[in-house]
C-alpha cells in the first residue's frame, strides 16, 4: 500500500508541475494539457509519429502556454480597468459565428465538440476573445494611423508575393570573381549594371558576361516558374517590374545582374481599387503589432516566469 501511495504521489507531482507563473498565479502542466487538447487532436491526425510528431507537440505546448500567459496578463488588466464580458455578449458572439458560417448555433457547438472543445470550453474561449477585443478597443483603438505610404508598401508587398508565383523570362549577366578577383569583379559588375540600364541588355551580356551558357544568347533565359530559378535569382526577379534591371547581387562567389524581360499577367487589382482591402489588412497588422507591444509592456509590469 505504501508503494502505491508513493507512486500516486509521484505521478501527481509530475502532472501538477508549474510551467509558468504570472504574478502570484501559477499555471500548471495539467492546465496547459487541457488547453492544448484540441490542437493535440490535430497533431495526432496530421503529423507522422516519431521525431516529427514530438517536435510538433513541443511547438503546440509552447504556443498554447504563450497564449495562456497573455490571457492571464489581460485578465489582470481587465480587472484593473473594470472591463468584463456578460453571458449575453457571449450568446450574441456565438450567434454571429453561426451566421458567418451559415449554420445554426447547435451545429457550431457540435462542430466545436468534435474538434475537442465542448460547449463550456467553447464559450470560455469566446469570452476570452471578447475580453481581449474590448480591452484592445479601450487601450489601442484611435491610436492606429494608416498613411498612404503604409497602403503603398502593403500593395508592393503583395506585388512581390505574386511575382514569386508568376512565370518569368529574365536576362542575366554574370561576372565571375574567380576570373577577376573580388574587388575587380565588383567594379566590373557595377559598370555592367550601369550599361545595362542605358544600352541594349543582350548586347551588354554578349560583351561582358562570363557565363558561357547564356552569353551567346544575350543572357536571355527561357520563361520559367520562379521556383525553377536559383533562389537568389528568384528573390531578385520578384522585386523587379518588367523592363527593370537589378543592381548587382552576389550569387555564390559571382556577381549577377538581372533584367525581367517578360512575366505572366498579374491578377492583382490596381492600387486604387485595392485601397479598401489594403486598409483593412494594414489596420490588422498594425493592431497586431500594437497588441504585442502592449502585452510585452504588461509582462514588464508583472513577474512572468515561463518554465517550459
Amino acid at each position: 500500500m505504501g508503494a502505491l501511495v508513493a507512486t500516486s504521489t509521484a505521478r501527481a507531482t509530475i502532472v501538477e508541475r508549474i510551467v509558468a507563473t504570472v504574478g502570484e498565479r501559477a499555471i500548471l502542466l495539467s492546465d496547459l494539457r487541457r488547453r492544448a487538447e484540441p490542437f493535440m487532436l490535430q497533431v495526432q491526425q496530421s503529423v507522422p509519429s516519431g521525431a516529427q510528431r514530438s517536435a510538433a507537440i513541443s511547438q503546440v505546448y509552447k504556443a498554447v502556454l504563450q497564449k495562456i500567459v497573455d490571457e492571464e496578463l489581460m485578465e489582470k488588466a481587465a480587472s484593473l480597468a473594470k472591463v468584463n464580458i456578460t453571458p449575453t455578449e457571449i450568446d450574441e458572439a456565438l450567434k454571429r459565428v453561426a451566421q458567418q458560417n451559415n449554420l445554426p448555433v447547435e451545429k457550431v457547438l457540435a462542430e466545436a465538440e468534435r474538434a475537442g472543445m465542448p460547449e463550456a470550453k467553447y464559450r470560455e474561449e469566446l469570452r476570452r476573445q471578447l475580453l481581449e477585443a474590448k480591452l484592445l478597443n479601450v487601450r489601442l483603438q484611435g491610436r492606429i494611423r494608416i498613411t498612404d505610404e503604409d497602403l503603398r508598401a502593403a500593395y508592393q508587398k503583395l506585388e512581390v508575393e505574386e511575382r514569386g508565383q508568376l512565370a518569368v523570362r529574365v536576362g542575366v549577366i554574370v561576372i565571375r570573381s574567380a576570373g577577376h578577383g573580388a574587388a575587380e569583379a565588383r567594379k566590373l559588375a557595377d559598370e555592367a549594371a550601369a550599361r545595362a540600364q542605358r544600352e541594349d541588355f543582350a548586347s551588354v551580356a554578349r560583351a561582358l558576361s562570363d557565363d558561357p551558357s547564356t552569353r551567346n544568347n544575350g543572357g536571355i533565359m527561357g520563361k520559367v516558374a520562379p521556383s525553377s530559378l536559383p533562389p537568389d535569382f528568384a528573390r531578385a526577379a520578384s522585386t523587379l517590374a518588367v523592363g527593370q534591371v537589378s543592381p548587382p547581387f552576389r550569387s555564390g562567389g559571382d556577381f549577377v545582374i538581372l533584367k525581367v524581360l517578360e512575366r505572366a499577367p498579374s491578377n492583382l487589382p490596381d492600387f486604387e481599387s485595392a485601397k479598401r482591402e489594403l486598409g483593412e489588412r494594414v489596420y490588422m497588422d498594425k493592431m497586431a503589432q500594437a497588441r504585442r507591444s502592449w502585452l510585452d509592456n504588461l509582462r514588464r509590469q508583472q513577474h512572468v516566469d515561463v518554465r517550459l
